[in-house]
């Protein structure tokens, strides 16, 4: 009796720790609720923001990170275009909270950066994945060596993925790639607004 409990507890452990090929969600899911601190030490409570404002998510692996920082420069020139269609920006992170601060600076953000203790948001969304051999085949060890520098002992990354939450809590706009390259259009999400 207790085998088959091992078995099937390694296998649950073994398949959230793989780089999922699609999302559990869909447009029209209700996401979940999420906590953090940001960069400049405010809290973020998703239940809190969506009183007001919808939400939108995005993941990003790091601050070393080509695309990341192409993406996050195009969301900091499109900041004020979501603010004014009452959009409060969370992009989440398993960089350490140094990083994040590191982050705002070098991008010089206006929105929340978010350090993820336990990969508790990232587990939540689905997009965690280990980073080993299997899961980032491509530039692997370029790759464990920033994750290392940047996240500490964390040796998790993110899915780069985007979620468009409205005030009631549902997914009105999601992006999920397993394909580093591929991020969301913030152009094509403000014409959704």
């Amino acid at each position: 009796m207790k085998f088959p409990l091992f078995i099937f507890t390694l296998i649950i452990f073994s398949t959230t720790q793989a780089q999922n090929a699609t999302s559990i969600f869909h447009v029209g899911d209700i996401a979940p609720q999420f906590m953090g601190m940001d960069q400049t030490g405010k809290n973020i409570n998703s239940e809190d923001i969506l009183k007001e404002n919808k939400i939108l998510l995005v993941f990003y692996r790091g601050n070393w990170c080509p695309h990341c920082k192409k993406h996050l420069s195009s969301l900091q020139e499109h900041l004020n275009e979501f603010k004014s269609k009452g959009v409060f920006v969370v992009v989440v992170t398993p960089e350490t909270v140094e990083k994040t601060i590191e982050t705002a600076e070098k991008f010089k953000t206006d929105f929340s950066i978010v350090h993820d203790p336990n990969n508790k948001i990232m587990t939540d969304f689905n997009v965690v994945f280990e980073v080993n051999q299997e899961n980032v085949p491509n530039y692997y060890k370029i790759v464990a060596e920033r994750v290392k520098e940047n996240n500490g002992n964390n040796n998790v990354l993110p899915v780069p993925a985007t979620f468009l939450i409205n005030t009631n809590g549902k997914i009105i706009y999601m992006q999920y790639d397993p394909d580093y390259i591929n991020r969301s259009d913030f152009d094509e999400i403000l014409s959704l607004l």
